[in-house]
C-alpha cells in the first residue's frame, strides 16, 4: 500500500444484509458543526474475483444517506443512495449514478443547516442540516450528484461522518480494498 495511506479491507456483511445500519466496520465520527465540509480522497481497488465490493462517504443515522462506489459487471460505478428509516431494516434507494474509469475520487458532503430547529435536546436544541454531496476526478472541480438529504441522529448521538468498505457474504479472505489518502473536515 501506499505510505501514509489507511486501508480499509473489504469486510463480508452478513447474509441477510438489508442496510448498513447494522455494519459494524463504519469509520465514523460525529457532525462537529451544524455547518461544514467533509472530504475524502480515496482509490478504490475492488478484486476481480467477484462483485459486489463497495466503499464510499456516508452520513448516517437513523436514516442514512452517501456516494457509494461498487464494483459491477459494468465496472466500477459511483452512485448517490440514501436509506429512509435504516434502523428499521427498509432497503437503499439509488438516486442517481455514473460509470467511472478507476476508482480514485474525490467524495464530498456539505452540511447546511438553517434556523430551523427541529426538537430540543439534552445539549440545546436539534437544528434541521441538509447535505448536498458531489464528487471530483481532480480534487479540483466538484459535480453535484443525486438528492439533498435531511441529516438525521443516530441510536445514541447525533448525525455522524465517515468511510467504509464492504463486500457481499463472502468469507474467504480475498478481497479488495479502499485506500484512504486523507478525510477532512473545514468550513467551506
Amino acid at each position: 500500500g501506499h505510505k501514509g495511506y489507511a486501508r480499509l479491507y473489504s469486510y463480508p456483511v452478513v447474509k441477510e444484509y438489508k442496510n448498513l445500519w447494522n455494519v459494524p466496520n463504519l469509520m465514523l465520527q460525529k457532525a462537529p458543526a451544524d455547518n461544514f465540509v467533509a472530504t475524502i480522497k480515496l482509490d478504490f481497488k475492488p478484486t476481480t474475483k467477484y462483485k459486489g465490493e463497495r466503499t464510499g462517504l456516508v452520513v448516517m443515522g437513523f436514516s442514512y444517506a452517501g456516494l457509494v462506489l461498487e464494483n459491477t459487471n459494468d465496472g466500477i460505478v459511483l452512485s448517490q443512495l440514501e436509506c429512509k428509516n435504516a434502523d428499521k431494516g427498509t432497503a437503499e434507494q439509488i438516486n442517481e449514478t455514473t460509470k467511472l474509469k478507476n476508482g480514485a475520487i474525490y467524495l464530498r458532503v456539505e452540511f447546511k443547516a438553517g434556523k430551523k430547529k427541529l426538537k430540543e435536546s439534552e445539549g440545546g436544541s436539534d437544528v434541521l442540516a441538509m447535505c448536498k454531496f458531489s464528487y471530483s476526478l481532480d480534487g479540483k472541480k466538484f459535480k453535484s450528484m443525486g438528492n439533498e438529504f435531511q441529516a438525521k441522529e443516530g441510536m445514541w448521538i447525533g448525525t455522524k461522518v465517515g468511510t467504509f468498505c464492504t463486500r457481499p457474504a463472502i468469507t474467504i479472505n480475498d478481497g479488495g480494498w479502499s485506500e484512504v489518502d486523507w478525510f477532512r473536515i473545514t468550513k467551506k
